[in-house]
């Protein structure tokens, strides 16, 4: 074992030291796993990250600046480790905040998320028994071979919300159509409920991306299918306010896409069961007499039986008994049925042009490149993805991944007496609070629940100290987390790195971090209005409220507030980083979605959007694709 090794062995320790018949972290080899995932990102610059930071806390000359003691971490005991983890993570250095938070999510997330882990035995999670997995649906789907040379009348970069649908209307036009997808394909045996696994598998960097400052944590799906994959299949349409933002970049109306769209996909209210968690929330919006509604879902034959222990719920890491109605088993399956071709595993690298119009597009593969040749490009890589190949291939350069935005979200949980059956038991969400959806002209907060694993719940849960951490977690059944998605004004920019990878540049404003914070206030009232016996936020040191008036604690949470890696963030909802506009010197996409500068080549995903939408937007993306494939077919 070398130096660095037995130095991130005994900070994984510090925060999981082993109690009992539990063992640490470092016998659950918890730094070996660690370390194998940063390195699976194939990015060398993380990795020399956390050697930075293991030599930093292995320095006695550079402990001395930052402790005022000679010392190894190394050579503490636990009370001393722990001590030393607290003052980074409270300290006024935000390098030292951010170092402390990337590695307690990251020791918590392998701690617990393992397959078998005692501590998710301790956190109460049973892993339900898996269905049989439903027929995969026929797909016209193979890995992209080195060397060869594609002709095509349309490439569809990316397969999810997007693109699947782009690529569906594309074919049924009689277009040969060639999809390029950067994941592997997996269908419905693959999909075996498994955390770790579930996240390296279907999420950008293995399900641990994040903003730049490390401040935001980023869900986003990388899978055939995409974010129709991964997502909780709420099916929401953009609301008036966003509604008259749009026309005035040129959408216009996009009813008769959304009715299309949610026929096609199912939407619909019919299997949107209360959990355990949805129920509290529901509860507490209605004795505060706030406003609910029963959030419509692209699902069928979901609920099969929400009476079951364990019940399914595990739509974050695939639908194995096909219910989802993902474009994997929608318009992918259309395309493919009209003669589309898939190539999985096969990431676009530059989008070539000739005379100011798209030629094709350059793929990596297993072995070296290919080349699909085409007039017409529909880029849907997501809008961290396609803003990078943009930049990359030197097109729109001056306004690609300018202009992002990512709804961020905000964390506050309320303990309950009553066994709720664990957030990540049923339907995952069912019940969408919008209250405070419309306030500040249309930049509101939106109060959801999230759907989660015990390696991501403890990741997320403040630690200060590893036994208040422990006691917390073993409470998981009992805990219903409401999430404050806040429909942002913050613009953030994507950017690339030297090797051509993307880099998210955010962070929130003022205005947005008095949202979040409103957020959880509200939601501290609502757990309080629902009969939590605890509520608590996500600030590092811990915020709690253990009974008696709820004010005072609302009046912490408001002085405490949002500051980077003092309270952790989450986004599941990246867009508008290629945005669609009237004018080009602030757009990269035209009204009908065609990139300025380059005829044929058009945004077709979440990045296209003009500005944050407000809500889930995978209907949006959908119906949107589905009004710019209408233009691409009578363009051509």
């Amino acid at each position: 074992m070398t130096d660095r090794d037995r130095a991130l062995a005994a900070l994984c320790d510090a925060f999981v030291p082993g109690d009992g018949d539990l063992p640490s972290a470092s016998h659950l080899g918890v730094h070996r796993m660690l370390r194998a995932e940063v390195v699976a990102l194939a990015r060398p610059a993380l990795v020399a990250e956390l050697d930075q930071l293991l030599d930093t806390i292995e320095s006695p000359i550079l402990n001395v600046a930052l402790t005022g003691r000679a010392v190894r971490f190394t050579t503490l005991g636990q009370a001393a480790r722990e001590d030393y983890l607290k003052r980074w993570a409270a300290s006024p250095l935000s390098l030292k905040r951010r170092a402390f938070q990337v590695m307690k999510r990251l020791v918590m997330l392998y701690t617990y998320g393992q397959d078998g882990s005692p501590y998710a035995a301790l956190a109460g999670y049973v892993r339900p028994p898996l269905d049989r997995p439903a027929d995969a649906v026929p797909l016209r789907a193979r890995r992209g071979v080195a060397g060869e040379t594609i002709e095509a009348d349309v490439c569809v970069i990316g397969s999810g919300a997007g693109g699947g649908v782009v690529a569906a209307e594309l074919a049924a036009a009689g277009k040969r159509v060639v999809v390029l997808e950067r994941a592997p394909l997996r269908t419905e045996p693959d999909f075996d409920s498994r955390e770790l696994a579930g996240y390296a598998a279907l999420f950008v960097d293995r399900g641990i991306a994040a903003t730049s400052d490390r401040a935001i944590a980023l869900l986003a799906g990388s899978a055939v299918g995409g974010g129709t994959i991964v997502n909780w299949n709420t099916s929401l349409r953009i609301p008036a306010a966003v509604r008259q933002d749009w026309h005035e970049a040129g959408i216009d109306d996009l009813d008769e896409h959304y009715d299309a769209v949610s026929e096609r996909i199912d939407v619909n209210t019919d299997e949107s069961s209360r959990n355990g968690p949805n129920a509290v929330l529901e509860r507490g919006l209605r004795v505060l007499g706030l406003a609910s509604v029963t959030i419509a879902r692209n699902v069928r034959g979901c609920v099969t039986d929400p009476t079951a222990v364990p019940a399914c719920g595990h739509c974050t890491l695939g639908c194995r008994r096909g219910a989802k109605r993902s474009t994997l088993r929608t318009y992918l399956a259309d395309a493919s049925a009209r003669g589309a071709e898939i190539l999985h595993s096969t990431e676009a690298r530059r989008i070539e042009t000739q005379g100011g119009r798209v030629s094709g597009v350059v793929a990596r593969v297993a072995g070296g490149e290919l080349r699909v040749r085409a007039p017409l490009v529909a880029l849907a890589g997501g809008a961290i993805f396609s803003p990078a190949l943009l930049l990359r291939s030197g097109i729109a350069t001056a306004q690609a991944g300018r202009h992002f935005h990512l709804h961020p979200v905000a964390v506050t949980a309320g303990a309950y007496d009553e066994d709720l059956g664990g957030v990540w038991s049923g339907v995952p969400q069912s019940v969408l609070g919008d209250e405070f959806a419309e306030e500040d002209s249309g930049y509101g907060f939106r109060i959801e629940i999230p759907q989660a694993y015990p390696g991501v719940l403890a990741a997320s849960f403040p630690w200060w100290g590893s036994e208040a951490h422990r006691t917390r977690t073993a409470q998981a059944r009992n805990i219903a987390p409401f999430i404050a998605i806040a429909r942002d004004e913050t613009e953030g920019r994507v950017r690339v790195d030297r090797d051509g990878e993307p880099l998210v540049d955010y962070s929130c404003g003022f205005h947005d971090r008095r949202r979040l914070t409103h957020g959880m206030s509200e939601c501290a009232r609502i757990h309080a209005a629902a009969g939590a016996r605890s509520v608590f936020t996500l600030h590092t040191p811990p915020l709690q409220h253990a009974g008696g008036p709820i004010e005072p604690f609302v009046a912490e949470i408001e002085r405490r507030g949002v500051a980077p890696n003092r309270v952790t963030l989450f986004s599941a909802h990246q867009m508008s980083s290629c945005r669609i506009g009237v004018d080009p010197a602030t757009s990269v996409a035209d009204p009908d979605g065609q990139v300025y500068g380059v005829r044929g080549l058009y945004i077709t995903d979440a990045s296209a959007f003009p500005n944050a939408s407000g809500v889930n937007p995978m209907l949006t993306v959908m119906a949107l694709a589905r009004r710019t494939a209408s233009r691409m077919v009578a363009a051509s």
